[in-house]
């Protein structure tokens, strides 16, 4: 037996297909048709209002709800123009009610760019959330926060925040729901602010995805306890606030699969992976202001013992700077400490340091890594020869993405005899960076004869070797082979 549906639920399923979010821009004809269905009938009105305020852009489109604000907000039928609120008086209390006629129909506010209206709200400052239906909130530019108390429902589940403010300790209580939590960055760099961040985040049982600022021991230690957690993405600024590890445990984040940390210092980061297992983990990504040889060593050495060996897809560590280092021209052997994951789709390291890596050391690589589909190793030394290259190749037929620069002066390769034995279909970019060469011609015939699916070679813009004409003689040889495949007898 099946349940009978009423009408009331009938009538939302057609209305679905009418979803005015489905839509890019406003109005559109789904929007009218709702509209249209709104003004027919008293069966037809609410479900159509449902929609059609689920979800909205900003303030402005409850504001023009109110006959004073509504040509201020679209003179002559015109698009929400900006700047409209400087100077204008705030809602009498009459108004706030025809503000708050849709308010509870509203499921998700999004895009909103602007605060400057919060003083048109002034009359419902002691008011609890008006928004009793949100389940999504993102506001992209916030500067006062006096008011976000009506925004925060009981059941919101996603909340993204451009800062954090003291007085944002209500969201605790206010949305014990909260799945996905954005923060960018705390609205001043002072610890009371931080230590108030990681006790709101310890009061959340249910988190999906995090993206905030610098956490302090005890926030970690309570989102390594969530079943629930994926992603954490960590965003420091300006300032490094050192973590307190004066009580060092062994954390394991059971079901988190993405980590990015973007820091000044990686000292934190190493640390956390050190004391930390993430069986599931499968994106780990690191862009780091300052990272020192010692630390670049330290943190290769401890990725591969965070149990993600067999997990991990995609890895990305970059830095902008080296700081003051001694060590800079040492070279790294950083490729072989990745060997262990053999699950490995993505590998990209831009770290300031010279990476080591030869012929065998690329081709045990490749051997390792059958899934990699994009390799970039921006720093390497150009010791790989065409040969190598060709060889490991073999190894990873899906690759499609290589940054790497070559010993392309050597030329170990013969394109004519051996062009037939090989061909990799797959690799459709190839960054050599600053690569050396001598015979632009002989290496564009290696490139179209064996990377067929190549038709231009990237480089360093500012790279004084003629990899331009290597270019020209890839176009003349597939405008050559275009003639010809024309001109050939049709069967």
């Amino acid at each position: 037996m099946h349940r009978a549906l009423v009408v009331s639920e009938v009538l939302l399923e057609i209305f679905a297909y009418l979803d005015p979010t489905l839509l890019l821009s406003w109005p559109g004809k789904r929007w009218l048709s709702l509209a249209a269905l709104a003004r027919t009938c008293k069966t037809f009105h609410e479900p159509a209002m449902d929609l059609l305020w689920a979800d909205v852009d900003g303030m402005a489109p409850l504001l023009g709800c109110v006959p004073r604000l509504h040509p201020l907000i679209y003179p002559l039928g015109t698009k929400c123009c900006s700047g409209w609120s400087q100077g204008v008086e705030p809602l009498s209390e009459h108004e706030a009610r025809q503000f708050l006629l849709h308010a509870a129909r509203v499921r998700s506010i999004s895009r909103t760019c602007d605060d400057g209206y919060f003083h048109l709200l002034t009359v419902l400052r002691t008011e609890a959330c008006v928004f009793p239906k949100l389940r999504v909130l993102e506001w992209s530019n916030l500067r006062d926060t006096s008011l976000l108390h009506l925004f925060l429902s009981p059941v919101l589940r996603r909340c993204a925040l451009p800062v954090f403010h003291s007085d944002l300790k209500s969201i605790a209580t206010s949305c014990p729901l909260l799945e996905n939590l954005s923060i960018l960055t705390p609205a001043a760099h002072i610890s009371n602010e931080l230590s108030l961040l990681s006790d709101i985040i310890r009061s959340y049982k249910w988190l999906v995805d995090l993206r905030c600022p610098h956490l302090d021991f005890a926030a970690w230690k309570h989102l390594s306890n969530l079943p629930t957690l994926l992603t954490v993405r960590i965003h420091e600024r300006d300032i490094h606030h050192p973590m307190d590890w004066d009580h060092l445990y062994s954390a394991h984040f059971f079901n988190l699969t993405t980590l990015t940390f973007c820091v000044n210092t990686s000292a934190d980061v190493i640390t956390v992976m050190q004391h930390s297992k993430f069986p599931l983990l499968q994106e780990f990504r690191l862009v780091v202001a300052v990272l020192s040889w010692v630390d670049a060593q330290q943190l290769f050495r401890v990725l591969p013992l965070c149990n993600a060996c067999e997990t991990l897809e995609h890895i990305e560590i970059s830095s902008y700077n080296q700081g003051n280092d001694e060590l800079s021209n040492m070279p790294f052997t950083a490729v072989g400490h990745f060997l262990c994951f053999s699950q490995l789709r993505s590998l990209r390291l831009s770290i300031c340091y010279p990476i080591y890596v030869n012929n065998d050391l690329l081709l045990e690589a490749m051997s390792s890594w059958s899934h990699m589909r994009r390799l970039e190793l921006r720093d390497a030394l150009p010791t790989v020869t065409f040969r190598g290259l060709f060889t490991a190749l073999r190894k990873c037929p899906h690759l499609h993405t290589l940054l790497l620069p070559m010993d392309a002066a050597n030329i170990d390769v013969d394109s004519d005899s051996e062009a037939e034995s090989f061909q990799h279909t797959s690799l459709r970019t190839w960054n050599v960076g600053d690569s050396y060469i001598e015979d632009p011609g002989s290496i564009a015939r290696i490139i179209f004869s064996m990377l067929p699916s190549i038709g231009r070679i990237d480089y360093d813009a500012y790279a004084l070797h003629p990899w331009h004409e290597v270019n020209k003689s890839l176009d003349a040889l597939a405008a050559r082979r275009s003639l010809i495949t024309e001109a050939a007898p049709t069967t």
